[in-house]
């Protein structure tokens, strides 16, 4: 069976929705015998992060929808992606007749489901969606002020979700999530699966907690650090790390430390590629995310290494993984007091980060790679019966 990604972007990205992609190609192709493409629009000639088998196609098409637009105004900037929308669709198109795949999967992340639904190619469409349902909506609220701009991150938001209907099936990642399109016929939901299997567990001993992701905006790390500061009032002992590529927001965060005087406390560090050799060395790991959070990869992994978790309960993956008191502790989204509380919580009971710790890796197994692949395998070769059947009736 032919199976084509599109990805928004490309794989030169160390995040959870590259990542994500990376591993179920590489169990399609290695495992399970499929032939899988993915087509990326921003990658640019740059090396791809995570390994990749050798048996998976790339096509890098490098639109570049996300080139700096200098001084261009809103009016200008929709022009500009008008055109390139045009030029991504003629490749896209021309591609897929080319490759013939049986199922073609759209991560929604990007622009190609305004025109997914009308390719001809024979494929059958699906898409899986990363973020919120209203993620556009809320991306064009917090990057501009004007009326304009959010009247069309509202027209956006009801245009995708529209197109969304229209595909065959529309995979989300929580429950949750699933709620929020209780009106649509065509949703299942498949979670993200493990990249790895840990060798090696957390002792839980050391005084050390970690969080990783964007450093940018809506992942929180400020609050993080606000709500640090009140932890190293009483517990100046315990460190905490931040690893995670700059999106804007590096200097902020590095000036928040040093205004806070805690460069003995806090420290930002680049992404790692082992990250699994990573995660054993930390007694908790935090979540302190704005909004935008699908299933984040982060606390799936931190689970499966037996480390407890903190997180606000953004919408909507925090709620799906974490069982509040069980294997961690949900906190109100923006309450730093709160945060501050359940990590000196967690600091200071090692009885309760350990018996968090053990639910939590017991909770990781069903997020084992091979069993949720096994659902996608079922779902392709469903979808696959259902197309030939209709034909041959």
């Amino acid at each position: 069976m032919k199976i084509v990604y599109l990805l928004p972007g490309g794989l030169f990205n160390p995040a959870g929705m590259e990542r994500v992609i990376t591993i179920k190609a590489n169990y399609l192709a290695d495992i399970l015998d499929y032939e899988v493409s993915i087509i990326t629009t921003e990658q640019m000639r740059r090396p791809v992060f995570y390994p990749l088998s050798p048996k998976v196609h790339l096509y890098h098409l490098d639109i570049y929808f996300t080139k700096y637009f200098g001084n261009e105004n809103y009016i200008q900037k929709l022009i500009r992606r008008f055109v390139k929308l045009k030029k991504y669709k003629k490749r896209v198109s021309k591609l897929l007749d080319v490759i013939r795949p049986d199922i073609t999967i759209t991560t929604l992340g990007g622009l190609d489901i305004e025109f997914i639904i009308d390719l001809k190619d024979g494929s059958i469409k699906i898409g899986e969606l990363h973020f919120p349902k209203n993620f556009r909506k809320i991306q064009t609220r917090k990057m501009h002020n004007s009326l304009f701009p959010k009247l069309i991150g509202e027209m956006m938001t009801s245009g995708f979700i529209r197109k969304c209907k229209k595909l065959k099936r529309l995979i989300v990642l929580t429950e949750e999530e699933k709620s929020f399109w209780s009106d649509t016929q065509n949703i299942l939901m498949i979670p993200n699966p493990l990249p790895f299997v840990p060798e090696i567990f957390s002792t839980l001993e050391n005084k050390k907690a970690l969080a990783i992701g964007r450093l940018n905006y809506e992942k929180g790390f400020d609050m993080l650090i606000e709500a640090w500061k009140l932890v190293a009032e009483k517990r100046p002992d315990w460190k905490l790390d931040i690893i995670g590529k700059d999106f804007g927001q590096k200097n902020i965060l590095l000036q928040m430390i040093a205004d806070n005087h805690l460069e003995d406390q806090v420290k930002l560090s680049e992404p790692v590629r082992d990250i699994e050799n990573v995660y054993p060395e930390y007694s908790m790991f935090i979540l302190p995310s704005r909004y935008l959070e699908a299933l984040p990869m982060v606390l799936l992994e931190a689970m499966s290494c037996g480390i407890p978790l903190v997180a606000f309960d953004a919408p909507c993956g925090p709620k799906d993984v974490i069982k509040d008191g069980k294997n961690g502790f949900l906190v109100k989204t923006g309450d730093i007091s709160a945060l501050a509380d359940k990590i000196n919580q967690m600091i200071e009971s090692s009885d309760l980060r350990k018996t968090m710790g053990n639910t939590a890796k017991e909770m990781s197994a069903d997020y084992r790679v091979e069993k949720i692949m096994t659902r996608w395998d079922q779902l392709f070769r469903e979808l696959f019966n259902e197309k030939n059947s209709s034909i041959w009736n």
